[in-house]
């Protein structure tokens, strides 16, 4: 016969409690799982506190409870099930954070042994809340600090828990000090973010005053310019105008056009030192004469470079902003892209007001006729890219959108919306 013992003998000698243990984990295991549904599920912090202390009280049959979290130096009851409202908050003693800080597990208020100042905490929230009857205290808390305090009353038999149930108010315990500590946390930096959206708010608000002062004094060195030359009077300003259209017309990037800003604004800096009898003349320059004035792009170089911008290449551009695509500009003969995108934009914005203006030695010209020259002068003078970007937004402003354009005369001055209109359209055709 075999010696192997019969099921129903080997069943009966399974260690005594066996199937007791099995329920019992399976029992706490549900709990906690129900317990930290209850915290993911919960649309705000209060809510999944009232959701923790509901799923607590409902695993172990207590009809009483209350969280009390920390606040300016005392325990707040934050929220309670059971009780009525305006529980007194708990003084924040140094034995009771002393025992807090020593103590993780549940302790059960009423038994032998325990630490005094739990005894006299309970003590005194049942005189000021007699339905309160306290039975357990737990901490709230993480290796960091102490978070707060959850209070039970007895069980619904009047039994108190076992090792294995406080077991579980233990991890339930630890649960929701995680997520008492996570509030904090999400709080801090939410505080943290607005302190720095405020400090932001103000760092670009004096950036602007700043930039605002800082364009407020090259305006006023571009108008010491134009002092000299009354024909001249505000074109600075409106070249930049154009200037900066074109150049987020072309996409560039933020920085390349407030580099274009201040070039444009002091791209004839170097008249300054030109004689005014030759600003001035009425008649044909003399070779000579011609020679001068074609010193001011590198005279503004060397002045601009003197001069730390907060952007690239301001002088560099007010160097080459009379460079032709062709090599035959001035003052070093650069060509096609050897010329910066900034020096092309300002070529066709100086080009166009210059030609829009009264001059000594001429009246402005029609709007057609200075767009026509742009047109004619494309690959030899002019960047075909920022020509059609230029004629592009001449165009808009032509069809009411006057603020793209910072210079166009009014209708029946010398010319017909209509007709200009059908002239860029014609224009636009050759420029896809």
């Amino acid at each position: 016969m075999s010696s192997l013992p019969r099921a129903s003998e080997a069943g009966s000698r399974r260690p005594k409690g066996y199937l007791a243990g099995g329920i019992g984990t399976v029992y706490k295991l549900r709990a906690i799982r129900d317990f930290a549904f209850g915290l993911s599920r919960a649309r705000n912090f209060d809510e999944s506190l009232r959701l923790a202390l509901m799923v607590i009280m409902g695993t172990f049959s207590i009809l009483k409870g209350v969280i009390f979290l920390e606040e300016n130096g005392e325990f707040h009851a934050r929220v309670s099930r059971g009780l009525p409202p305006g529980i007194l908050p708990v003084p924040k003693s140094k034995d009771l954070l002393r025992f807090l800080r020593r103590t993780r597990k549940p302790v059960t208020v009423r038994r032998k042994g325990t630490a005094a100042v739990v005894k006299r905490t309970a003590g005194e929230l049942e005189s000021a809340v007699p339905a309160l009857s306290a039975e357990i205290l737990c901490p709230l808390g993480t290796k960091k600090g102490v978070l707060g305090i959850l209070l039970l009353g007895p069980t619904l038999t009047g039994q108190e828990l076992t090792p294995r149930q406080r077991e579980t108010l233990g991890v339930m315990a630890s649960f929701l000090s995680a997520n008492i500590s996570n509030h904090r946390v999400v709080l801090e930096i939410s505080s943290l973010n607005d302190v720095l959206r405020v400090q932001v708010q103000e760092n670009k608000r004096l950036l602007a005053k700043m930039r605002e002062i800082y364009l407020d004094t090259i305006r006023a060195f571009a108008a010491a310019i134009d002092a000299k030359d009354p024909y001249t009077r505000g074109h600075s300003e409106r070249v930049a105008k154009l200037s900066v259209s074109i150049a987020r017309g072309l996409g560039l990037p933020e920085e390349d056009v407030q580099a274009i800003h201040i070039a444009s604004i002091l791209h004839d800096v170097g008249k300054i030192v030109t004689d005014r009898a030759i600003l001035v003349k009425s008649s044909a320059l003399t070779r000579a004469e011609t020679r001068q004035l074609q010193k001011h792009p590198k005279t503004s170089y060397d002045i601009l470079s003197e001069i730390r911008f907060p952007y690239p290449d301001v002088a560099l551009l007010a160097r080459h902003h009379h460079e032709w695509m062709d090599g035959s500009g001035y003052p070093d003969a650069k060509r096609d892209h050897q010329i910066p995108v900034g020096a092309r934009i300002i070529a066709v914005a100086d080009a166009f007001d210059a030609m829009m203006s009264n001059r000594p030695y001429r009246k402005s010209l029609p709007l057609t006729h200075a767009i026509a020259e742009i047109r004619d002068y494309v690959n030899h003078h002019f960047d075909p890219q920022v020509a059609r970007v230029f004629f592009r937004i001449l165009r808009k402003g032509l069809n009411g959108e006057r603020g793209k354009v910072p210079f166009l005369p009014k209708e029946g001055n010398g010319f017909s919306r209509r007709e200009v209109l059908r002239f860029l359209d014609g224009t636009l055709e050759e420029f896809p």
